[in-house]
Protein backbone atom coordinates (compact mmCIF):
# COMPACT_ATOMS: atom_id res chain seq x y z
CA UNK A 1 0.00 0.00 0.00
CA UNK A 2 2.80 2.29 1.19
CA UNK A 3 4.54 1.56 -2.14
CA UNK A 4 1.99 2.24 -4.26
CA UNK A 5 1.35 5.44 -2.53
CA UNK A 6 4.61 6.34 -3.01
CA UNK A 7 4.53 5.59 -6.65
CA UNK A 8 1.51 7.43 -7.31
CA UNK A 9 2.75 10.71 -5.48
CA UNK A 10 6.08 10.56 -7.53
CA UNK A 11 3.50 10.05 -10.45
CA UNK A 12 1.49 13.22 -9.69
CA UNK A 13 4.52 15.57 -8.42
CA UNK A 14 6.29 14.53 -11.84
CA UNK A 15 2.89 15.51 -13.77
CA UNK A 16 2.73 18.91 -12.06
CA UNK A 17 6.07 19.87 -12.84
CA UNK A 18 6.12 19.09 -16.19
CA UNK A 19 2.64 20.88 -16.19
CA UNK A 20 4.56 23.83 -14.69
CA UNK A 21 7.38 23.98 -17.18
CA UNK A 22 4.99 24.33 -19.60
CA UNK A 23 3.25 26.74 -18.09
CA UNK A 24 6.53 28.73 -16.99
CA UNK A 25 7.64 28.23 -20.64
CA UNK A 26 4.97 30.04 -22.58
CA UNK A 27 4.76 32.73 -19.95
CA UNK A 28 8.30 33.27 -20.81
CA UNK A 29 7.46 33.22 -24.36
CA UNK A 30 4.93 36.18 -23.53
CA UNK A 31 6.54 38.20 -21.75
CA UNK A 32 9.08 37.78 -24.75
CA UNK A 33 6.52 38.74 -27.15
CA UNK A 34 5.33 41.53 -24.90
CA UNK A 35 8.95 43.26 -24.81
CA UNK A 36 9.12 42.51 -29.25
CA UNK A 37 6.02 44.98 -29.05
CA UNK A 38 7.25 47.58 -27.05
CA UNK A 39 10.53 47.55 -29.14
CA UNK A 40 7.96 47.89 -31.75
CA UNK A 41 5.81 50.55 -30.59
CA UNK A 42 9.89 52.15 -29.96
CA UNK A 43 10.22 51.69 -33.90
CA UNK A 44 6.81 53.33 -34.28
CA UNK A 45 7.46 56.27 -32.19
CA UNK A 46 10.79 56.97 -34.01
CA UNK A 47 9.30 56.75 -37.30
CA UNK A 48 6.37 58.98 -36.55
CA UNK A 49 9.06 61.28 -34.58
CA UNK A 50 10.35 62.09 -38.30
CA UNK A 51 13.72 60.13 -37.63
CA UNK A 52 15.34 60.64 -41.13
CA UNK A 53 16.73 57.35 -41.75
CA UNK A 54 13.28 55.64 -41.63
CA UNK A 55 11.27 58.44 -43.20
CA UNK A 56 8.24 59.66 -41.85
CA UNK A 57 4.48 58.34 -41.82
CA UNK A 58 3.04 61.65 -43.58
CA UNK A 59 5.44 61.52 -46.65
CA UNK A 60 4.74 57.59 -46.93
CA UNK A 61 1.34 57.90 -46.49
CA UNK A 62 0.57 60.79 -49.16
CA UNK A 63 3.16 58.79 -51.61
CA UNK A 64 1.11 55.93 -51.18
CA UNK A 65 -2.15 57.71 -51.59
CA UNK A 66 -1.01 59.28 -54.72
CA UNK A 67 0.44 56.72 -56.81
CA UNK A 68 -2.38 54.35 -56.06
CA UNK A 69 -5.32 56.70 -57.32
CA UNK A 70 -3.28 58.79 -60.16
CA UNK A 71 -0.93 57.69 -63.17
CA UNK A 72 2.35 58.47 -63.26
CA UNK A 73 1.53 60.79 -66.23
CA UNK A 74 -0.47 62.85 -63.80
CA UNK A 75 2.04 63.77 -60.83
CA UNK A 76 5.40 64.32 -60.41
CA UNK A 77 7.63 64.03 -57.35
CA UNK A 78 10.02 66.53 -55.71
CA UNK A 79 9.27 69.28 -57.74
CA UNK A 80 10.79 72.55 -57.85
CA UNK A 81 8.45 74.98 -57.93
CA UNK A 82 10.76 78.09 -57.89
CA UNK A 83 14.64 78.24 -59.85
CA UNK A 84 16.27 80.45 -56.96
CA UNK A 85 15.52 78.00 -54.20
CA UNK A 86 16.46 74.62 -53.50
CA UNK A 87 13.69 73.25 -51.80
CA UNK A 88 11.09 71.03 -54.16
CA UNK A 89 7.54 70.11 -53.09
CA UNK A 90 6.62 66.45 -52.26
CA UNK A 91 4.46 66.04 -55.14
CA UNK A 92 3.08 68.07 -58.00
CA UNK A 93 -0.27 66.89 -59.31
CA UNK A 94 -0.44 68.03 -63.29
CA UNK A 95 -3.99 69.44 -64.14
CA UNK A 96 -5.15 70.72 -67.80
CA UNK A 97 -2.46 72.90 -69.57
CA UNK A 98 0.26 71.38 -67.27
CA UNK A 99 -0.42 73.79 -64.12
CA UNK A 100 0.53 72.18 -60.94
CA UNK A 101 -1.05 71.79 -57.88
CA UNK A 102 1.94 71.69 -55.31
CA UNK A 103 1.21 69.15 -52.61
CA UNK A 104 3.22 68.57 -49.26
CA UNK A 105 2.41 66.46 -46.11
CA UNK A 106 2.93 67.47 -42.26
CA UNK A 107 2.60 65.48 -39.65
CA UNK A 108 4.10 67.17 -35.86
CA UNK A 109 3.76 64.37 -34.05
CA UNK A 110 4.79 65.34 -30.58
CA UNK A 111 2.39 68.58 -30.78
CA UNK A 112 -0.56 66.02 -31.51
CA UNK A 113 0.44 63.47 -29.52
CA UNK A 114 0.50 66.51 -26.33
CA UNK A 115 -3.36 67.17 -26.59
CA UNK A 116 -3.92 62.96 -26.38
CA UNK A 117 -1.47 63.44 -23.16
CA UNK A 118 -3.54 65.95 -22.08
CA UNK A 119 -7.42 64.56 -22.25
CA UNK A 120 -5.79 61.49 -20.43
CA UNK A 121 -4.49 63.76 -17.72
CA UNK A 122 -7.79 65.84 -17.56
CA UNK A 123 -6.50 68.82 -17.69
CA UNK A 124 -8.44 71.15 -19.95
CA UNK A 125 -5.94 73.88 -19.59
CA UNK A 126 -3.34 72.13 -21.06
CA UNK A 127 -5.30 70.69 -23.90
CA UNK A 128 -6.32 74.10 -24.72
CA UNK A 129 -2.42 74.99 -25.05
CA UNK A 130 -1.37 72.13 -26.90
CA UNK A 131 -4.49 72.89 -29.40
CA UNK A 132 -2.95 75.50 -30.12
CA UNK A 133 0.21 74.99 -30.07
CA UNK A 134 -0.82 72.35 -32.73
CA UNK A 135 -2.33 75.15 -34.83
CA UNK A 136 0.32 77.00 -35.05
CA UNK A 137 2.57 74.66 -36.32
CA UNK A 138 0.47 74.05 -39.46
CA UNK A 139 0.20 77.61 -39.55
CA UNK A 140 3.81 77.79 -39.96
CA UNK A 141 4.02 75.10 -42.28
CA UNK A 142 1.22 76.77 -44.73
CA UNK A 143 2.97 80.43 -44.98
CA UNK A 144 5.91 78.35 -45.88
CA UNK A 145 4.22 75.92 -48.46
CA UNK A 146 2.62 79.67 -49.75
CA UNK A 147 6.02 81.35 -49.69
CA UNK A 148 8.28 78.31 -51.28
CA UNK A 149 5.71 76.64 -53.86
CA UNK A 150 2.81 78.85 -55.23
CA UNK A 151 4.09 80.64 -58.24
CA UNK A 152 1.08 81.00 -60.75
CA UNK A 153 0.97 80.57 -63.39
CA UNK A 154 3.24 77.78 -63.02
CA UNK A 155 1.09 76.09 -60.04
CA UNK A 156 -2.65 76.86 -59.37
CA UNK A 157 -3.41 79.98 -56.47
CA UNK A 158 -3.67 77.43 -54.21
CA UNK A 159 -1.87 74.00 -52.58
CA UNK A 160 -2.39 71.66 -50.86
CA UNK A 161 -1.06 70.45 -46.75
CA UNK A 162 -1.56 66.55 -46.21
CA UNK A 163 -2.75 65.52 -42.66
CA UNK A 164 -1.94 61.52 -42.79
CA UNK A 165 -4.06 60.56 -40.15
CA UNK A 166 -8.02 61.35 -39.70
CA UNK A 167 -7.74 62.29 -35.88
CA UNK A 168 -5.13 64.75 -36.89
CA UNK A 169 -7.43 65.92 -39.49
CA UNK A 170 -10.60 66.09 -37.67
CA UNK A 171 -8.75 68.50 -35.03
CA UNK A 172 -7.50 70.50 -37.07
CA UNK A 173 -10.88 70.80 -38.96
CA UNK A 174 -12.35 72.07 -35.51
CA UNK A 175 -10.24 74.09 -34.17
CA UNK A 176 -11.52 77.95 -33.82
CA UNK A 177 -8.96 81.03 -32.81
CA UNK A 178 -10.09 81.12 -29.21
CA UNK A 179 -10.05 85.25 -30.08
CA UNK A 180 -11.83 85.24 -33.59
CA UNK A 181 -13.52 82.10 -33.27
CA UNK A 182 -12.47 81.86 -36.93
CA UNK A 183 -11.58 77.92 -37.98
CA UNK A 184 -8.04 77.28 -38.89
CA UNK A 185 -8.95 75.64 -42.38
CA UNK A 186 -11.02 78.78 -43.06
CA UNK A 187 -7.81 81.11 -42.09
CA UNK A 188 -5.21 79.11 -43.67
CA UNK A 189 -7.40 79.46 -46.47
CA UNK A 190 -7.63 82.92 -46.66
CA UNK A 191 -4.61 84.05 -45.55
CA UNK A 192 -1.98 81.74 -47.03
CA UNK A 193 -4.37 79.89 -49.50
CA UNK A 194 -3.40 76.52 -48.83
CA UNK A 195 -6.33 73.70 -48.41
CA UNK A 196 -6.17 71.17 -45.62
CA UNK A 197 -6.39 67.38 -46.45
CA UNK A 198 -6.93 63.93 -44.81
CA UNK A 199 -6.85 60.74 -45.95
CA UNK A 200 -10.51 60.72 -46.65
CA UNK A 201 -10.73 63.96 -48.42
CA UNK A 202 -7.46 64.00 -50.11
CA UNK A 203 -8.81 61.02 -52.19
CA UNK A 204 -11.91 62.54 -53.09
CA UNK A 205 -10.10 65.19 -54.42
CA UNK A 206 -8.30 63.41 -56.43
CA UNK A 207 -10.50 60.48 -57.75
CA UNK A 208 -12.79 63.52 -58.92
CA UNK A 209 -9.32 64.83 -60.68
CA UNK A 210 -8.67 61.42 -62.59
CA UNK A 211 -12.35 60.94 -63.21
CA UNK A 212 -12.13 64.92 -64.77
CA UNK A 213 -8.84 63.91 -66.75
CA UNK A 214 -10.53 60.67 -68.37
CA UNK A 215 -14.01 62.37 -69.29
CA UNK A 216 -11.41 64.88 -71.00
CA UNK A 217 -10.28 62.42 -73.05
CA UNK A 218 -13.15 60.87 -73.95
CA UNK A 219 -14.70 63.99 -74.77
CA UNK A 220 -11.68 64.57 -77.14
CA UNK A 221 -11.87 61.14 -78.63
CA UNK A 222 -15.31 62.26 -79.35
CA UNK A 223 -14.92 64.92 -80.84
CA UNK A 224 -12.09 63.46 -82.97
CA UNK A 225 -15.03 60.74 -84.31
CA UNK A 226 -17.33 63.59 -85.11
CA UNK A 227 -14.98 65.11 -87.28
CA UNK A 228 -14.04 62.30 -88.95
CA UNK A 229 -17.67 61.43 -89.19
CA UNK A 230 -18.24 64.70 -90.54
CA UNK A 231 -15.37 64.04 -93.37
CA UNK A 232 -17.14 60.83 -94.79
CA UNK A 233 -20.75 62.51 -94.92
CA UNK A 234 -20.57 66.02 -95.41
CA UNK A 235 -21.82 65.96 -99.19
CA UNK A 236 -19.58 67.41 -102.19
CA UNK A 237 -20.83 68.53 -105.63
CA UNK A 238 -19.67 65.14 -107.24
CA UNK A 239 -21.17 63.15 -104.76
CA UNK A 240 -24.50 65.24 -105.83
CA UNK A 241 -23.85 63.96 -109.12
CA UNK A 242 -24.03 60.61 -108.14
CA UNK A 243 -20.06 59.97 -107.83
CA UNK A 244 -18.85 56.84 -106.24
CA UNK A 245 -15.98 58.61 -104.57
CA UNK A 246 -17.29 59.48 -101.12
CA UNK A 247 -16.44 63.13 -99.95
CA UNK A 248 -13.47 62.57 -98.05
CA UNK A 249 -11.35 61.12 -101.36
CA UNK A 250 -12.81 64.50 -103.07
CA UNK A 251 -11.50 66.49 -100.47
CA UNK A 252 -8.37 64.57 -100.85
CA UNK A 253 -8.41 64.83 -104.58
CA UNK A 254 -8.67 68.59 -104.35
CA UNK A 255 -12.11 69.38 -105.29
CA UNK A 256 -13.33 68.38 -108.67
CA UNK A 257 -9.96 67.23 -110.17
CA UNK A 258 -10.14 64.13 -112.38
CA UNK A 259 -10.29 60.60 -111.41
CA UNK A 260 -14.10 60.49 -110.35
CA UNK A 261 -15.33 58.11 -112.90
CA UNK A 262 -18.95 58.44 -114.15
CA UNK A 263 -21.94 58.24 -112.43
CA UNK A 264 -23.31 54.08 -112.21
Amino acid sequence: MSTSFNALSTGVTKDMTEALTKVDEKVGNFNQQVQLLNQSQEGITKILAGVKKYGTLAEYSLDALIKDLLPASQFMTNVKMKEDTSENVEFAIKLQGDVLVPVDSHFPVEKFKAITDAHEADDKREVADARTKLANAFKAKAKSVMEKYIVPPKSTDFAIVYAPTESLYKELTEYQDPSTKELLTQELMKKYKIVICGPNTLSAYLQSLHMGFQSLKVQKGATEIYNHCLLYTSPSPRDQRGSRFPSYAWKKKGGGGGGGGGGG
